[in-house]
């Protein structure tokens, strides 16, 4: 796995969304936009999952993905059309293999921006679905930070993959943003803007099942990993002592 970092032009991504036709609606973070460029700049050598990052020099794309950044350039440079092709400053994009080999018993900081929603009838933020939960039965209802922590400790603990230190985890961010989603009726696939959570974390874990722990870095965290959920970012632990 490697890990992949792909200077984007915002307006260059914006004028391809519109010109797809994936602009017209609203797109607060560039999710939507960013996951139809790199569909069309990319294919299935696309990093998923991936987080998009904001600063003063424009927009930055990490992602995980499955072929080095060489390949992933020679794809785009030859298959992308133009625009899609332009959207990314390719000389400036790099690339980095990830560990083959996690250890056991491995302490590690991370931080993850994930959309912290369930699915039974229907998507619902969890912390919406708790509050709901205490107004039913006559409870106290539980802080969102509280509600939001319990449903990554869950995430993160999936398949045995790692022990959480939750007195270090912190929901550090919160918004709720305005993405596009593409819904298929009788009379077409048709899209809408819906309204998510997405929430910004950053914590300890301890790696208990290496293979389990590889999975969950290429997988992702939550749903939405191909609209810029879920990416966990690895970062040194704090000092102990």
């Amino acid at each position: 796995m490697f890990m992949i970092d792909l200077p984007l032009d915002a307006a260059r991504l914006m004028r391809f969304a519109h010109r797809q036709g994936h602009g017209q609606l609203a797109d607060d973070d560039f999710g939507y936009a960013a996951h139809a460029w790199l569909a069309a700049a990319l294919g299935e050598l696309a990093p998923k999952p991936f987080r998009l990052l904001e600063n003063r020099q424009g927009l930055r794309l990490l992602g995980y993905a499955g072929q080095p950044i060489d390949a992933l350039r020679d794809h785009a440079q030859t298959f992308a059309e133009p625009d899609a092709l332009n959207v990314c400053e390719w000389s400036a994009a790099a690339g980095k293999s990830m560990p083959a080999d996690w250890q056991t018993g491995r302490r590690l900081g991370f931080e993850v921006r994930a959309c912290p929603v369930s699915r039974a009838e229907r998507e619902r933020d969890v912390y919406l679905v708790a509050v709901s939960r205490a107004q039913e039965t006559g409870t106290e209802a539980p802080s969102r930070p509280q509600v939001y922590s319990e449903w990554l400790v869950r995430q993160l603990t999936k398949e045995g993959a790692a022990r959480v230190n939750q007195a270090a985890l912190d929901l550090t961010g919160f918004q709720r943003v305005r993405s596009q989603r593409l819904s298929h009726a009788s009379e077409g696939a048709k899209r809408r803007a819906v309204e998510r959570p997405d929430a910004l974390f950053a914590g300890e874990l301890t790696i208990e099942d290496p293979d389990a722990f590889a999975r969950l870095l290429a997988r992702g965290v939550g749903r939405h990993r191909a609209f810029g959920f879920g990416m966990l970012l690895l970062r040194p632990p704090r000092q102990t002592g």
